[in-house]
This record gives C-alpha cells, sequence and structure tokens, in this order.
C-alpha cells in the first residue's frame, strides 16, 4: 500500500475517533449539567422507519408531551414537518410523584423565565392531524405530533421486548437531561422503580 493511501487512513480514522470522542465529551457534559426531568412512557402507535431498521434490540419510546393538543399551540401560518417547536412544561402533583404535561407550543422560545415548576423543551414537528379547526387567524391542525430526540433506547438481546411488554404496562420512566437550549437527552431509565443508566453512546 502506498505510503499517501497509508496517511489518508491513518487520519480518517483519526478523525472519526476525535468525532466519536468529541460526541461522548459532549453527551457527558450535557447528561451532567442539564436539568432532570422525568417523563412517562406511553406505548408507541407509530414506529419510524429509521428506528425500525435499527433491529428488535431497539425500543421506541413515546409520551404523554409527544402529541399536543392544538388548543395550546400557537401556530405559524405554514406549520411544516421538522419545524422546531419549545414546548413549555409544567409540573404537576407532589415532589416525587409530579408528572410534567404541555401547556404551551411554539416556534418562538418563551420569554418568561423557567422555574422550578416549568421548563422549556425544543422539539420538531414530525406528524399534523389532517383535520383542522377553524379560528380567525385560519384552519389549524387539531394536534400535532412532536420529536425530541428522545425517543429511542438501545436494550441488548431479548430484554427488548421484556422491556416494551412493560410499557405497555405503564411501568417506565425515562430521566431526560435537558440543557439551557432546551434540548433533552436519555440520562437514565426507570423501570418498575429501578433506575438504569443510559451507556454514553
Amino acid at each position: 500500500m502506498r505510503p499517501r493511501v497509508i496517511l489518508a487512513a491513518f487520519l480518517a480514522a483519526l478523525l472519526q475517533t476525535g468525532i466519536i470522542a468529541g460526541i461522548v465529551a459532549g453527551r457527558a457534559l450535557h447528561i451532567a449539567n442539564g436539568r432532570e426531568i422525568v417523563l412517562d412512557v406511553i406505548p408507541a402507535v407509530f414506529i419510524p422507519i429509521d428506528q425500525v431498521l435499527l433491529g428488535r434490540d431497539y425500543v421506541h419510546l413515546d409520551y404523554s408531551i409527544s402529541k399536543l393538543d392544538g388548543s395550546i399551540v400557537q401556530f405559524p401560518k405554514r406549520p411544516a414537518l421538522h419545524m422546531p417547536f419549545y414546548v413549555t412544561l409544567e409540573s404537576r402533583g407532589q415532589a416525587g410523584h409530579e408528572e410534567w404535561v404541555a401547556v404551551a407550543a411554539s416556534t418562538v422560545r418563551p420569554a418568561t423565565p423557567e422555574t422550578e415548576a416549568k421548563i422549556v423543551l425544543r422539539g420538531a414537528l414530525r406528524d399534523l392531524n389532517p383535520s383542522c379547526v377553524e379560528t380567525d387567524a385560519g384552519c389549524f391542525p387539531e394536534d400535532i405530533t412532536l420529536r425530541y430526540g428522545i425517543e429511542g433506547y438501545f436494550v441488548p438481546g431479548t430484554n427488548a421486548r421484556d422491556v416494551e411488554k412493560l410499557i405497555r404496562e405503564r411501568a417506565v420512566k425515562i430521566v431526560a437531561a435537558v440543557d439551557r437550549n432546551g434540548k433533552a437527552v436519555i440520562k437514565a431509565i426507570v423501570i418498575e422503580g429501578v433506575r438504569h443508566g443510559e451507556p454514553l453512546l
């Protein structure tokens, strides 16, 4: 093999290693510094094809905040798939058993500051209900579905099927770390009250 080819292969491998190391370091920093919230996982209605292709070791996660009623959404004139939305969540219930509920959503990040009982999540538009509601500003969807980047969890072996069964029984929660920009990553998964850590990749 020519020296130039060897050098190019070495540099490519070095670059890939650097990219992976950067991803791991960035994720670790996000997990360490992000604000923790606990979200209930609900049975998935629709599994994206990209997650189907990842195989049977990949569990799809949906949340009560995945599908939003159109009445809490400030729609732009032309909603489009993959458009970013900022969703305001409020904590309801007693400490340790609280539930995070979506109370507002907009393509513009709200100016009001976050509090202990309020946080903003950044998502992307995944689906629009073709039915619409007439308002003074026009006809807007009855509901929308968002993705937050926390819809997949890797579970090796046959354990994935066990986790899916527990999801159907509403026995699964996830702990998400949310950064100052509203981006969430999975920090841990809670199965029947027991917390399990999430790998860095």
